[in-house]
Order: structure tokens, then C-alpha cells, then sequence
């Protein structure tokens, strides 16, 4: 797998994925201040360190965005082959070929 850069919800970071961290996950975080409790629903990535780079209003929500960047992750550019185009030239081979991605934490 190529790389994948992801840039955080504030937009203030870039992460190369396998190169600066190795995974991401979904976190709930308690607060607690004096007589309130509220509960963050955060994606954090990992590298010895966790770190959140994003929040949402909901864990399934957090589960949704981790879904669309596996998508991102899995996507290549495929070439199923054919015969040459242009007399005299070989035919074209299929293959697969890595894409760059980017993914960008969605606002909301």
C-alpha cells in the first residue's frame, strides 16, 4: 500500500500513515468539570503517543469516517489491457497501480 496522507480536522496537520503513525482509532474522552461530565467523541492516531486530530458528535459517526478512509485506503487505478492502439505497437498489459491519497477530516 502506498502512502496516505490524512490532514486533521483543524486543518492544521499533516500525517503520513506508516510513516509518522501506524494507526488510527476511535476514542471517547471524559471531561469532568465540577459538576459536569461531558463525553468527546474523538479519531486518534497513534505513534508511540495518542493524539486527537479529529471530533464528532458521535461514535458512530467517528465509526463513519474511519469507514471512508478505509475506502480511500483500498482504491487503485486499474488497467485491464487490450490490444495496441497504434500499428505496430504491443499490446497494453492489465495491472493495478497505487494512487496518491489524501483524505481530509471532515468538518462535521
Amino acid at each position: 500500500m502506498s502512502n496516505v496522507f490524512i490532514r486533521s480536522q483543524d486543518r492544521e496537520s499533516l500525517y503520513c500513515f506508516g510513516i509518522s503513525f501506524n494507526s488510527l482509532h476511535y476514542s471517547a474522552i471524559r471531561e469532568c468539570k465540577k459538576k459536569d461530565e461531558t463525553k468527546r467523541h474523538t479519531i486518534c492516531i497513534a505513534d508511540g503517543c495518542v493524539e486527537p486530530i479529529a471530533e464528532y458528535e458521535s461514535k458512530e459517526r467517528c465509526l463513519e469516517v474511519l469507514d471512508e478512509l478505509q475506502e480511500v485506503c483500498g482504491k487503485y487505478l486499474m488497467v485491464q489491457g487490450g490490444t495496441a492502439l497504434i500499428r505496430g505497437g504491443m499490446n497494453v498489459q492489465p495491472g493495478a497501480f497505487e494512487i496518491p491519497r489524501v483524505y481530509e477530516m471532515p468538518e462535521k
